[in-house]
């Protein structure tokens, strides 16, 4: 009976100190620099992603879904306003695509060395170099959105094609959960990339399905708080929007960031078993 109570105490000091170092308040503060460089390479981004795949065969028939399906987790709330911007932008593609890639390698590039900081501390682990980390993160943000543009324009096309002939039966039931999974892929190729110690990939699964969920229930509960405070909009007006599209960027990060702690912890805890 001695031993049961001394095991349950150990395990709950273990717990307890576990818990205490998933809840690093310091991520609040990565979070913000972080989002500080999203604010300025984000949109030159989209737009350098969909001029690409607007002179891709058939993909105006799907542009209008996938451009919702982005914008619905970029800005869940008032993305019309933010669509209507991208479209105009659209139309000067051919002056502004050059100068769009020069700011976003600038910008990317202080993105990558403050991101790599943050993940090396995080992880207690040696820092890549220069051009190894700009290689990868480069590829990871360049190739990642076009790869999740690219599997939402064939899903698409393929639910297009199943209602053409009349296999609508599972179309629905297909389409629910399909955003979540894309998130959640996004997360755990997000993590494997980041993290350079020795962690099992069951562990990486977990921790960025547990961050993509909890940044789904994030954006529920993000559109609810824009739609029933009036104050800002009262207050700041059209600027409101903007307020609100900054604030998504850094909840989002707080949100991955605290994913990729979790990894952390959790294999910590695996070594510790070892």
């Amino acid at each position: 009976m001695e031993i049961k109570k001394i095991n349950f105490k150990s395990g709950f000091q273990i717990f307890v100190a576990k818990l205490k170092e998933f809840l690093d308040v310091e991520l609040v503060y990565y979070a913000s620099s972080l989002s500080f460089y999203t604010i300025f390479s984000i949109i030159p981004l989209l737009i350098i992603i969909f001029s690409i795949f607007t002179k891709l065969p058939s993909f105006d028939d799907f542009y209008i879904d996938i451009q919702n399906f982005v914008f619905e987790h970029i800005l869940p709330a008032h993305k019309e306003v933010i669509k209507e911007y991208l479209d105009i932008f659209l139309l000067n593609t051919s002056k502004v695509e050059f100068i769009g890639v020069i700011y976003v390698v600038i910008t990317s590039i202080m993105f990558f060395q403050n991101y790599e900081y943050i993940v090396n501390r995080m992880f207690k682990s040696k820092v890549r170099s220069f051009w190894s980390s700009l290689t990868l993160y480069w590829t990871m943000i360049t190739l990642l959105p076009v790869v999740l543009i690219a599997s939402i324009y064939l899903s698409l096309h393929f639910y297009h094609v199943l209602e053409i002939h009349g296999y609508t039966f599972g179309g629905a039931s297909l389409k629910i959960p399909y955003p979540f999974f894309m998130i959640w892929f996004l997360f755990f190729i997000s993590y494997r990339i980041s993290i350079t110690v020795p962690i099992k990939n069951r562990i990486v699964l977990l921790a960025s399905f547990v961050g993509a969920i909890s940044w789904e229930f994030a954006k529920t509960g993000f559109v609810y708080y824009v739609l029933y405070n009036t104050t800002y909009l009262s207050i700041y007006g059209s600027f409101a929007i903007l307020m609100f599209f900054f604030l998504w960027i850094y909840l989002s990060w707080i949100i991955f960031l605290y994913g990729l702690k979790l990894a952390h912890v959790l294999s910590d805890k695996q070594e510790a078993k070892a």
